[in-house]
């Protein structure tokens, strides 16, 4: 996840991606720590490098540094300051290095990065990241389980947009009874990215939770809505244009019932983020 610095589009890698579907180029970046430059392939095994869990950066090749400002640095702290009140360092020069591993445990445990907020409208990361993309593409139908799904979904959209400006609704109070309301607050946050309505927080009894405001304010300058299905080889990986069928690169099949046959392309969403605001800018 990040930057492509080649052409400096913000993009997601899914699975074992490793090239910016918008330039093609292998995704690069320079480490915040040691500042040397590295793309996100393993040159040993060839794979993908590791995504740090706590902060979502990649752990850079040379230094192992994710983050400069990643929390398990300041949990390693922590950690070794509790474990010193019993464990005299000087007698214990591991002490360090286990400090170390119960990060790295913890990490591994850790299923999801803390949230943040877009600083431009307050979308949650999870939704400007990746949520917002599969509503978009579900608009378009694309890979839902089947038409109701998407109906049921568009229903929710028309019912809150048609609200007069001004209306102020909750997940809560829109869902129905029985329900977690989570096309509602798919359709809400939505909602926000094209200026339909905004985010407040609201605290009471001690808890916050989000009201949203029906207005019109535009759609968002960073919400790059356009072209997110793309037509891709699955051998090579090469994304053709929505016209082609056939991969004009590889060889043909050598077995199985296709063999002779040129390999067919693939629909797939590109890795280009719905959201095009620079991770860092999230608060």
């Amino acid at each position: 996840m990040g930057t492509c610095w080649n052409c400096v589009t913000q993009v997601t890698l899914e699975g074992e991606q490793t090239h910016c579907d918008n330039c093609g180029e292998i995704i690069f970046y320079h480490c915040n720590s040691c500042k040397q430059k590295f793309e996100v392939i393993d040159k040993k095994s060839k794979n993908k490098l590791e995504e740090c869990k706590l902060c979502g950066y990649f752990k850079c090749p040379h230094c192992k540094i994710c983050y400069h400002s990643c929390k398990r640095f300041e949990w390693q702290k922590e950690i070794l300051r509790i474990l010193r009140v019993e464990i005299p360092i000087n007698n214990f020069p591991k002490l360090p290095t286990l400090a170390n591993k119960i990060v790295d445990y913890l990490e591994s445990q850790k299923i999801s990065i803390d949230r943040k907020s877009c600083a431009e409208r307050g979308v949650p990361i999870s939704y400007a990241k990746s949520r917002i993309k599969s509503l978009l593409l579900k608009f378009e139908g694309f890979r839902v389980k089947d038409t109701d799904d998407r109906d049921a979904f568009l229903k929710r959209f028309k019912e809150i947009t048609d609200k007069e400006i001004g209306t102020k609704l909750t997940v809560t109070q829109s869902r129905e009874k029985g329900s977690y309301g989570q096309e509602y607050r798919d359709a809400f946050n939505l909602a926000v990215c094209f200026g339909k309505f905004e985010i407040k927080k609201i605290k009471k009894d001690e808890k916050e939770y989000d009201v949203f405001i029906r207005c019109e304010k535009g759609i968002c300058k960073y919400l790059a809505k356009d072209d997110l299905i793309i037509n891709s080889c699955p051998k090579c990986k090469k994304i053709f244009s929505k016209n082609d069928t056939y991969c004009n690169i590889c060889p043909p099949e050598k077995k199985g019932k296709n063999k002779g046959q040129s390999i067919k392309l693939k629909e797939r969403s590109n890795n280009k983020d719905t959201c095009q605001m620079y991770r860092g800018s999230f608060k």
